[in-house]
């Protein structure tokens, strides 16, 4: 079973007073991850860089993500928090 492990960053906006998801994109590498997050910090209400791995063939996710970057303000229970 071939594995990779995709860079993730996630953004959420605010509308209203609701945090929705905004875009998501996949970068080639932790650093560069982490460097969107962090550039993305000030623009988005929030935002997530994580390293997740899946099975290429069947598209399951094989670990429990690894937050690499956070700022802002996320949905509850995605860092862990109650």
């Amino acid at each position: 079973m071939p594995d990779k492990t995709l860079f993730i960053v996630q953004q959420f906006e605010k509308q209203g007073k609701k945090l929705v998801q905004g875009r998501q994109m996949e970068l080639p590498s932790a650093e560069q991850a982490i460097a969107r997050a962090d550039r993305d910090a000030g623009r988005f209400a929030g935002v997530i860089a994580v390293a997740q791995t899946v099975d290429t063939e069947t598209g399951e996710v094989l670990d429990d993500p690894v937050i690499l970057a956070h700022h802002g303000e996320l949905p509850t229970g995605m860092i862990g928090e109650d």
